[in-house]
């Protein structure tokens, strides 16, 4: 299987079943450093050949007078090292893969080119709605930027900075830009800054496809904890697709080490709870909504608590329907958006529709949220949130659907981090994620071909 993202062939060695996806660095050696997971070079300081036929990267070593470092990202490399080259052409979610890299990038310092940006559709290129994400990377991390402006399919992206911790950092996602995307893309990067960080987002909190403020808040915050990772999210004003004017400020402390997640199954379900929002609507339309998603789940035997919020809005308005799932070991969160157009009737519906769908799968994790954990994982795995000697930090678990931004992002992941990303089950269908060190002991997650 030759990955979309990659210029080179994949490894040999790589192990590709109908059924599985596996994903390695080009030099996966076992018992790296921090510093080494972040830079696989050779330990001799020189430049050889990695596993795929690409050229491992120079080394990374502390400036003069630069004391060992206490973080994977304290010490700039004296040499930059050799940069990735992404084919973004045939990806299917080629933003998910862009934001991913971006976030990666500022992450370990290592540019990156993008190629090829949307060449397989009508309308080639970078979207408008790309931009404020490369905007944000590049001042996270002082990126040095060529190729930023709609309808380039290149892009060139060099770190020239560490990542520092931010206090009140504006960041504009346009009319209708996602403001969760944007705070998804930075969450790794400041998580590394060895401080806290402070975020105004402004733009859209509740549109069609990405996940809302409130499922950020309510399912993706609390997956998070779990790995390590914190982030303190408040809606200040809600912003629904396309007319925007949402704000959104975040907090993300540092990451800290957790015991290694495996979570094949979720265990029972507890409670369901029924979250109607509206906003520059009647309240009657919630109550509609609500009363519309609460008949649909007794049809399955399933009750829920259900509460009518109004969110606060300046020049949009909406209305949205969350389903949460509160399992034994893990919460998910299915939710749709009734704007433009769309009758909240509907939208109640398809929320439902999606949590039926989850339900039935039986994965311990829905399909949005395991696209989610991966990047967090990842930088666990290549040991750049320091934990104790001998804990493998590899995550496992299963998904109630294979979507395509969990590939793109498992794609793109090792292309940057001294890991190994396998993802098992084909697309559209139950599966299972594993992350873990490059080179690490199988044992602990055997990456083996599962069921079609």
């Amino acid at each position: 299987m030759v990955s979309p993202l990659t210029a080179a062939p994949p490894s040999a060695g790589v192990r590709t079943p109908a059924a599985t996806m596996r994903t390695a660095p080009s030099s996966a050696v076992a018992g790296r450093s921090p510093r080494e997971a972040r830079d696989p070079a050779r330990r001799d300081g020189q430049v050889g050949e990695g596993e795929d036929g690409e050229r491992d990267h120079l080394p990374l070593l502390a400036p003069s007078g630069c004391q060992p470092p206490r973080t994977a990202l304290e010490c700039r490399p004296v040499s930059a090292p050799l940069e990735i080259v992404l084919d973004l052409g045939e990806a299917v979610t080629p933003g998910h893969a862009l934001r991913a890299a971006l976030s990666l990038a500022c992450a370990t310092g290592r540019p990156f080119t993008a190629l090829r940006v949307r060449t397989a559709r009508p309308d080639p290129g970078l979207r408008p709605r790309d931009l404020p994400a490369i905007s944000l990377a590049a001042r996270l991390c002082a990126a040095a930027v060529s190729g930023a402006e709609a309808g380039s399919q290149r892009l060139r992206f060099e770190p020239t900075s560490t990542v520092r911790p931010v206090e009140g950092l504006e960041v504009d996602a346009g009319a209708a830009g996602s403001t969760g995307q944007l705070l998804e893309l930075a969450l790794g990067p400041l998580s590394l800054a060895g401080a806290p960080s402070t975020l105004s987002l402004r733009g859209a909190t509740h549109q069609p496809g990405p996940p809302s403020f409130h499922q950020l808040a309510l399912a993706w915050a609390p997956a998070l904890l779990r790995l390590g990772f914190k982030v303190e999210l408040s809606l200040a004003m809600a912003g629904f697709h396309a007319q925007g004017g949402g704000l959104v400020t975040a907090r993300i402390e540092p990451a800290r080490p957790m015991p290694p997640l495996d979570l094949t199954h979720r265990g029972l379900l507890r409670e369901v709870e029924l979250l109607s929002l509206t906003g520059g609507l009647d309240l009657e339309v919630g109550a509609l909504q609500a009363a519309r998603a609460a008949r649909a789940l007794r049809a399955l035997g399933v009750a829920a608590e259900v509460e009518r919020l109004p969110v606060p809005v300046h020049g949009s308005a909406g209305s949205h329907l969350l389903v949460l799932g509160r399992f034994e070991r893990f919460t998910s969160g299915h939710g749709a958006v009734a704007a433009q157009g769309r009758p909240p009737a509907e939208a109640a519906e398809a929320a439902v529709a999606s949590f039926q769908a989850h339900l039935e799968a039986g994965g311990a994790v829905d399909g949005v949220l395991g696209g989610q954990l991966v990047l967090p994982a990842a930088l666990l795995a290549a040991g750049l949130v320091l934990g104790p000697a001998g804990l493998v930090p590899a995550t496992r678990f299963t998904v109630s659907e294979v979507t395509g931004p969990l590939l793109a992002v498992a794609e793109v992941v090792p292309r940057f981090l001294a890991v190994e990303v396998a993802v098992v089950g084909r697309a559209g269908r139950p599966g299972e994620v594993r992350v873990q060190p490059a080179g690490g002991p199988l044992g602990v997650l055997p990456l083996t071909g599962g069921p079609a």
